[in-house]
């Protein structure tokens, strides 16, 4: 079977022997070895220095991801995993399934598995976007000038839905990552994988923002307006499409001062769009205003704002809230007088909970009692990738403990 590689090199390959060489390669590279962190070290500065790969955010802030400190950082996280009388070592062959729509994400989820060990193999869409093309090309680059061994660990193939591709590297994966929407993760997982392999799965999940209204107003304007900053990266990277940009806001606080800030927040934040420059596609545009006017229907909004680059439907209650969402700037709002009625509202499909004016030890009782939430972190980290996600330790599932008695 004859498919296209992108990574190490652009051809077309024999699927079966491009396999084969990962199967049978030299011995595993040590988790958090010296060639790997040099090699991520290495492809974080060419992103930072890449002319293209600069007029992307997502990218630079891949780069500062990737940055040598912060693999030296999570290096200690993972000494600190280990025990005595067990061995962590790769679980092997990692078979990567991203979405086509967060064009980042693949490079993160196969970081985190080549740092712990791991041979790679990455599906990539059809329908790639500029910065995937950027990404590759520069991976591809980084490769020229790092240690043999590198050159053989990763493969990147660019495929559509063939479930025979799908299924042939399968059968060679000790681990199986799939990322997406609901129906493409379970049309995924019907692939069968060996009786020893595992499988990660990322389906779809639902993110919202809190903002005690009472803190916001007693903040200085220059800090209301980094938060707006913030909040705007948190929103329209990836056009509000990762599984962890914010969707709804939620104010709590009494009636007259969620008002004021929820007013001036949305005006601050529509400003900052103004400065960065940032335009709705015309087509997103459509969808989304097609998508608010349902919407202002279904869901029993009370108030539609358009504010240029943001639509935001506030509601009154969460009784016909549906989580369905079109991406590309709208926002719901919400006004709750406690935290507690979060309880109530919280459900096992939500992911991220990116606040502001909340202290950790509220917050962490509030975690304990909910059935969703797999993070909870200030404004301006939503797209913050980490080991830990959706409720995975992802150095731990991505390697064995071996025990040595």
């Amino acid at each position: 079977m004859i498919v296209e590689q992108v990574v190490p090199t652009a051809a077309r390959v024999d699927l079966s022997e491009a396999l084969e060489a990962l199967r049978t390669p030299a011995p595993p590279l040590a988790p958090f070895s010296d060639a790997v962190i040099g090699f991520c070290a290495d492809f974080s500065r060419r992103l930072f220095r890449d002319e293209q790969s600069l007029r992307f955010p997502e990218l630079q802030a891949l780069a500062f991801w990737m940055r040598k400190a912060e693999l030296v950082r999570l290096g200690q996280d993972f000494e600190r995993l280990k025990t005595a009388g067990t061995v962590l070592v790769p679980r092997g062959l990692v078979f990567h399934v991203p979405p086509a729509n967060v064009d980042t994400i693949f490079v993160y989820s196969w970081l985190v598995s080549v740092l712990t060990g791991n041979r790679n193999v990455i599906r990539l869409s059809p329908r790639a976007s500029e910065q995937t093309v950027i990404l590759c090309r520069i991976f591809n680059e980084t490769l020229l000038a790092a240690p043999s061994e590198l050159s053989d660990n990763t493969v990147m193939f660019r495929y559509g839905h063939e479930r025979e591709i799908t299924q042939e590297i399968s059968t060679c994966a000790d681990v199986r990552v799939l990322w997406g929407g609901d129906a493409s993760v379970n049309a995924l997982r019907s692939v069968p994988l060996p009786p020893h392999a595992k499988e990660l799965t990322f389906p779809d999940r639902y993110s919202f923002s809190a903002i005690r209204a009472r803190r916001y107003n007693q903040a200085d304007l220059p800090r209301r307006q980094r938060l707006a900053g913030e909040f705007f990266n948190d929103l329209f990277w990836f056009d509000q499409m990762a599984c962890s940009s914010p969707r709804l806001l939620i104010w709590l606080g009494e009636p007259d001062e969620t008002s004021a800030a929820s007013s001036e927040f949305l005006h601050l934040l529509q400003t900052y769009a103004e400065q960065r420059g940032y335009r709705v596609q015309p087509q997103t545009r459509l969808n989304r205003f097609a998508f608010a006017c349902r919407a202002a229907l279904d869901e029993k909004a009370v108030r539609y704002q358009d504010l240029k680059e943001l639509i935001v439907l506030d509601i009154e209650d969460f009784q016909h809230f549906t989580r369905d969402h079109c991406g590309g700037g709208l926002l719901f709002q919400y006004r709750i007088p406690e935290l507690e009625e979060l309880e109530t509202f919280v459900s096992r499909r939500d992911q991220t909970l990116t606040y502001f004016g909340f202290d950790i030890p509220e917050l962490e009782n509030l975690a304990s009692r909910l059935r969703g939430l797999d993070r909870i972190v200030p404004i301006g980290q939503a797209l913050n990738f980490n080991r830990f996600w959706d409720g995975y330790d992802l150095f731990q599932e991505l390697t064995r403990h071996v025990c040595v008695a």
